[in-house]
């Protein structure tokens, strides 16, 4: 494994333990807090931490069209506010027992994240992932009960705090969804700050609406300030930084440190053990959500007249042709293996669409191979394979040149 992968996986994975550790290590200290006070103070904190990207990308935030600020709003609502406070709430209601089912359960993301997805982005899906969907909802039953059939005690909260877990993954899964429309033009680290600034807002009027505004007592201060520094801001770090080295089926695999951890240290620190039935519906929980994630959209094709960039791809040694961005609408940003026709010839290529920095707007080229002639003004088609990876930022020339070679590879 080169090293830039290898750094890429430890982060991500370093991100899974951190917020398996969370519930088990830290959040049981804030027990007598109301969960949305917990929420309240943990993203200001984080928003302390992170709002100086509000001015490093100063000029970026200028460029948010009025779409990608309810996008923003959405993921500050249901990722910071609403699924942080379920899961919160889910915890405290288990009394920290069997808090193993509560994380297993946000498994589940993915299948919210899609479903809105075909519905909002007009992606379209291959027909396995409703089998995968099914096995991973059942999964995720045995998962939540013990002896396979729920009882209908009113003292019993296994409903309850499966409800709550649930509700918590579908707010996760939709942010997840609606962050693939705003991180278009927005860097992932200005979203971050906007994500945490707008959820501090939303929290503020809801606990004055709940009236528990207070003051954190001096121990819980510090769990919350261990909380922004490993499990809140830090491994949303990690794993941003992660994903950018890895592609997004090797991240999905690292991921999996989440809920094997959370068992695993459940089961050392609380001393909770997962029933057969539990077990079972772990492995075709994660199996399944596992086929989910792998499995590729069916991309739309591009068509479209070949129009003149900025140039440096040229410059580079790697001339390309410039797509309008808007034909990539439905796409979300990143490298892509495609095929493009030229004159009803076909020919491989890389398909490139993300933010060009030079221009301060969004860019859609693809790097055509084996073609020569002049291609400015021709009308091409691409047919996109898979995606390989995310985009990145290069430090210079020679790292462009050196990442394209590899991805040519």
């Amino acid at each position: 494994m080169k090293k830039l992968s290898l750094l890429g996986a430890l982060s991500i994975i370093t991100a899974a333990i951190f917020w398996s550790a969370d519930g088990i290590f830290l959040r049981p200290h804030l027990y007598t807090l109301p969960s949305s006070l917990v929420v309240f103070w943990e993203h200001f904190l984080g928003f302390i931490v992170l709002s100086p990207a509000l001015w490093v990308y100063r000029q970026e935030l200028k460029l948010i069209t009025r779409r990608q600020w309810l996008a923003v709003f959405w993921i500050a609502l249901f990722g910071g506010a609403l699924g942080t406070a379920f899961i919160t709430k889910a915890f405290f209601l288990t009394n920290f027992q069997d808090l193993s089912v509560v994380l297993l359960l946000q498994k589940l993301q993915p299948i919210f994240a899609i479903v809105l997805a075909m519905i909002f982005l007009q992606e379209k899906f291959r027909r396995q992932f409703y089998l995968w969907a099914v096995l991973a909802i059942g999964g995720g039953y045995l998962v939540t009960f013990k002896d396979l059939a729920p009882t209908f005690n009113l003292n019993d909260k296994s409903w309850l705090v499966a409800l709550f877990a649930i509700a918590a993954a579908f707010s996760f899964g939709s942010s997840t969804t609606f962050g693939k429309y705003a991180i278009k033009t927005i860097n992932y680290k200005l979203l971050a700050a906007l994500r945490f600034g707008l959820t501090t807002v939303i929290m503020f009027f809801a606990v004055l609406y709940f009236r528990v505004m207070a003051l954190p007592a001096g121990q819980q201060w510090l769990i919350l300030t261990i909380i922004v520094f490993t499990t809140g801001a830090t491994a949303m770090f990690l794993y941003y930084y992660g994903l950018k080295k890895v592609t997004a089926s090797q991240a999905t695999l690292y991921e999996l440190a989440f809920p094997i951890s959370a068992v695993i240290l459940d089961y050392f620190i609380n001393h909770n053990v997962l029933s057969w039935s539990q077990l079972l519906g772990a492995a075709v929980l994660v199996f399944a959500v596992y086929r989910i994630i792998r499995l590729e959209p069916i991309y739309p094709l591009l068509t479209g007249k070949v129009i003149t960039g900025a140039g440096l791809g040229k410059k580079l040694g790697f001339p390309t042709a410039n797509l309008n961005p808007e034909l990539a609408a439905e796409l979300t940003t990143g490298l892509y293996a495609a095929t493009v026709t030229v004159a009803n010839a076909n020919y491989p290529a890389l398909l490139y669409y993300g933010y060009n920095y030079l221009q301060n707007k969004l860019s859609l080229e693809a790097l055509i191979q084996n073609f020569s002639g002049e291609i400015h003004g021709q009308t091409i088609t691409v047919a996109i394979d898979h995606k390989l990876r995310e985009t990145k930022k290069f430090k210079d020339e020679a790292d462009a040149i050196a990442a394209i070679k590899q991805d040519l590879k």
